[in-house]
């Protein structure tokens, strides 16, 4: 994410004076796909920078703190040590943000009480390749939250890259995660255990993502015009009790628990979806009696 976005800032004209990662290596490849010479070295050798280097770290007027969110308060104490200074506090404009979406900008008290104005901005989108990631962000969502100054500097760099921000409230942002790792990590892992089960009838795993692909978009595409209960489709649209039972079967005959529970979970949801849209109650009841029963 924090390569990715390093990227994406940079095309849209910001210059990054300083890469800070875990390992002296990923900062070294880091500032190499960057380009531009930014300085780069890892958390532990912030404790050893020279004074050249701390200067130029002092000249940053944001910081963006990508690393796991467990890091975060960490790095953000070390960063304070080490730009904490009557001189520093009394510059004005200087904004640190972490890109969690889980925390807010509280885990950046240190660097609040530093003198810095502090906020969290988290980009909806799913980055699996740091050099392919940047493009993502174009279009994309991102929650903004914290001080004025940081939400304000927040949304200008989101229009920059071409995205939209909302905001939310700081104590909202770990339900808030929550939902967007259900709508993305979360499917992947559905996906996961569709392809598993494809298996078992005998397709390959590359295949029974070819095949599942195109489904999956064809959903989207039904989100994106419609709200949930009218893109739902298939059998509990339809209210099909006997192939419910067929699904259930060749489930557990194969000893897929996963998808057993799976099938469970998300099945009540879609019994619910398809009772907002009037389709046969008594049937619905009868298919929400086997995935309640299910052992």
């Amino acid at each position: 994410m924090g390569t990715a976005l390093a990227l994406a800032l940079k095309a849209a004209g910001y210059r990054i004076e300083v890469v800070v990662t875990k390992r002296p290596s990923h900062a070294r490849r880091a500032v190499s796909v960057i380009g531009g010479g930014p300085l780069g070295f890892s958390v532990l050798q912030m404790d050893r920078l020279d004074l050249a280097q701390q200067d130029r770290l002092r000249r940053s007027s944001l910081i963006l703190i990508a690393t796991p969110d467990d890091a975060i308060a960490g790095v953000a104490d070390r960063l304070a040590s080490i730009l904490k200074s009557d001189r520093l506090k009394s510059r004005n404009g200087r904004v640190a943000m972490h890109t969690s979406g889980a925390l807010s900008s509280e885990a950046l008290r240190s660097l609040r009480d530093a003198g810095f104005d502090t906020g969290s901005l988290h980009p909806l989108v799913s980055i699996s390749d740091s050099r392919s990631g940047p493009k993502s962000f174009a279009q994309a969502f991102f929650s903004v939250e914290g001080d004025p100054a940081a939400v304000r500097l927040a949304k200008s760099i989101v229009r920059d890259l071409g995205g939209q921000s909302f905001t939310i409230k700081a104590r909202h942002k770990a339900l808030y995660h929550a939902a967007a790792l259900l709508a993305s990590p979360h499917t992947v892992a559905l996906l996961d255990i569709a392809i598993e089960m494809l298996s078992r009838c005998g397709i390959s795993p590359r295949d029974a993502r070819r095949v599942l692909l195109p489904l999956l978009e064809s959903t989207i595409a039904n989100l994106s015009t419609q709200d949930p209960k009218r893109a739902l489709t298939g059998t509990f649209r339809r209210g099909d009790v006997a192939t419910v039972r067929r699904h259930l079967a060749a489930i557990k005959s194969e000893g897929l628990s996963d998808a057993l529970a799976a099938y469970q979970l998300l099945g009540k949801r879609s019994v619910s979806l398809a009772r907002t849209r009037g389709v046969k109650p008594l049937e619905l009841d009868e298919i929400e009696r086997l995935i309640e029963d299910i052992s």
